[in-house]
């Protein structure tokens, strides 16, 4: 006779901040999950090694944390890509008589042909392309519940734009809704399946973008689309709450629920940090000029040091690349204009839901692999033509600043001799410590990490020499020799951090606080659920009776 397994159901949601779920619990906003954590085993989560990858859900998937970056960087070419999914066994490739239904869970492979159903449909950063197994559903799925109109659109919302806000938190709840749709369908096709994995994305995508109008001391709080920014956040919100509420219906009685972020919110820290003053300083550091304007340092103090907005109708890119390696003339009068207020903005308006949505893919999984994308959008890619003639230059990042030395040996044309290599690192950070917030006279350098410190020749070492974080709020650097550096406009208004929760609820578990753990350890908890007794799990007492 063959017992069946216990169902287990995981509800993530994606980049969900911890504490601003919690205050609209207190005002009663989030019913659902108010009262799923009142039943529930509940702790908060943490992990360094989690988010500031860019991977958390991989993680989670794999149950190890074992990538350092997003963004791969090929040494012989200086060519940077993201990586996508990666060919690694899921952690329920681990359960025997495992039978799923996966929706949008970022960097979801289908490499690994698990029985049930996988489907790649309409997430934020999914890190696959549209695709499914069985082969053929997505197309059923699209007929049936319609796509998600906020897929590759929401990176080109503008958080500065009242109409471009607007029209991507309709979007982010048009998806949402069809997504809960999506989801009821596959577990009513599916009905023996007894693990049940989805991830809502909708708070990530509206996070990155409306988090100004939370107010605090965001330097944004104050700018014209506040007050929409968060009225539209809040929504997503208790959308998010009602999802989570249909989906608990959808589910048999008996099965144990996992709602949980393993990632939340705040402050973007680093987009301008990282990907545009960085390189732009490590430029000027080597060639004495630079290839980004920058602003009358005097009048743009004496105007109260203003936080940079576009043009209305204007993307961060568009900005970046007006602004990016103009003649010394256009770029002097530039400079009084911006300072002045007076400057008129150009460039590429705002298409919103512009990007085509692309239909399910006909590759199979074996020919899709690892897929990968190149990041030559990226502002720090615009410096690559003068990679090989310098001694250290900023990479392509998602978080926290990433310096590469041009080492001899190492790079495809190296300038640095590895006897030299700590030397140049020192001067990297001296170079940044002499730095300062051009707003408030205060370091912009908060730490330095030097991971490759050991062996920097090792070939399987990572991408950065150095992995910088930043004091908040900084768009613009001052240096004693080298001059302002920026200001820049943020590209996100908010940001990720380590804070997340679970609630878990379901037989046997009682309720109760479970204090702070280890994000890491979401995956052998749900090992556990399913029967398969792991270390570090949240419900250790559980596994020892099962």
């Amino acid at each position: 006779m063959v017992i069946p397994m216990q169902r287990v159901a995981m509800i993530g949601l994606d980049a969900a901040e911890p504490e601003l779920i919690e205050r609209m619990m207190a005002a009663g906003q989030l019913p659902t999950l108010a009262r799923l954590k009142q039943r529930s085993a509940h702790c908060r989560l943490h992990s360094e090694a989690t988010w500031r990858s860019g991977r958390v859900w991989e993680t989670f998937l794999t149950g190890e944390a074992d990538f350092a970056s997003a963004a791969l960087f090929e040494p012989a070419t200086y060519a940077s890509f993201q990586l996508g999914s990666r060919k690694k066994a899921p952690f329920y490739a681990q359960v025997p008589r495992a039978k799923l239904v996966a929706l949008d869970v970022p960097y979801l492979s289908l490499w690994h042909d698990t029985p049930g159903i996988q489907v790649i449909w309409g997430g934020h950063d999914a890190g696959y392309p549209r695709a499914s197994r069985p082969a053929g559903l997505l197309r059923e799925i699209d007929a049936r519940c319609g796509v998600h109109p906020a897929f590759h659109n929401d990176f080109s919302c503008a958080w500065h734009h009242a109409e471009s806000i607007n029209v991507l938190a309709d979007a982010l709840l048009t998806g949402l809704r069809r997504r809960v749709k999506v989801a009821r369908w596959l577990l009513e096709r599916e009905p023996d399946w007894n693990l049940f994995l989805t991830v809502l994305s909708e708070a990530h995508s509206a996070g990155e973008i409306f988090w100004h109008g939370l107010g605090g001391d965001h330097p944004l709080a104050h700018t014209p689309t506040a007050a929409l920014a968060k009225r539209r956040l809040e929504e997503v919100y208790r959308e998010l709450d009602r999802a989570v509420g249909a989906l608990q219906q959808a589910l048999p009685a008996e099965t144990t629920l996992v709602v949980t972020s393993v990632h939340g919110m705040e402050m973007n820290h680093y987009d301008v940090p990282s990907m545009a003053l960085l390189p732009e300083l490590l430029h000027r550091a080597h060639f004495g000029r630079g290839l980004l304007s920058s602003t009358n340092a005097a009048v743009w103090r004496w105007r109260g040091s203003p936080p940079v907005l576009p043009g209305s109708r204007q993307k961060w890119t568009a900005w970046m690349k007006e602004h990016f390696n103009v003649q010394p003339a256009r770029r002097w009068l530039t400079a009084w204009k911006r300072a002045l207020g007076l400057r008129r903005h150009h460039g590429r308006p705002i298409e919103e839901l512009a990007v085509p949505i692309p239909p399910e893919t006909d590759l199979p999984p074996e020919q899709i692999a690892e897929p990968r994308w190149p990041l030559n959008w990226q502002t720090t890619c615009w410096y690559r033509e003068h990679w090989p003639r310098m001694k250290a230059f900023a990479l392509p990042v998602f978080y926290d600043g990433r310096v590469r030395i041009n080492l001899q040996g190492r790079e495809g044309e190296g300038v640095v001799p590895i006897e030299e290599y700590r030397a140049t690192c020192d001067w990297v950070i001296k170079l940044l410590e002499e730095c300062r917030d051009a707003r408030t006279g205060g370091p912009v350098l908060a730490g330095v990490e030097r991971p490759r410190w050991r062996d920097p020749l090792d070939p399987a070492g990572p991408d950065a020499d150095l992995v910088l974080t930043w004091h908040p709020a900084v768009d613009a650097f001052v240096h004693p020799r080298l001059g302002l550096v920026g200001p820049v406009p943020f590209r996100r208004t908010g940001g990720h951090t380590d804070r997340g929760f679970a609630y878990l609820a379901g037989p046997g578990i009682a309720a109760q606080d479970l204090g702070q753990r280890e994000a890491l350890h979401l995956t052998p908890t749900l090992l556990d659920l399913l029967g398969q007794p792991r270390a570090h799990s949240f419900l250790p007492r559980r596994a020892a009776a099962a």
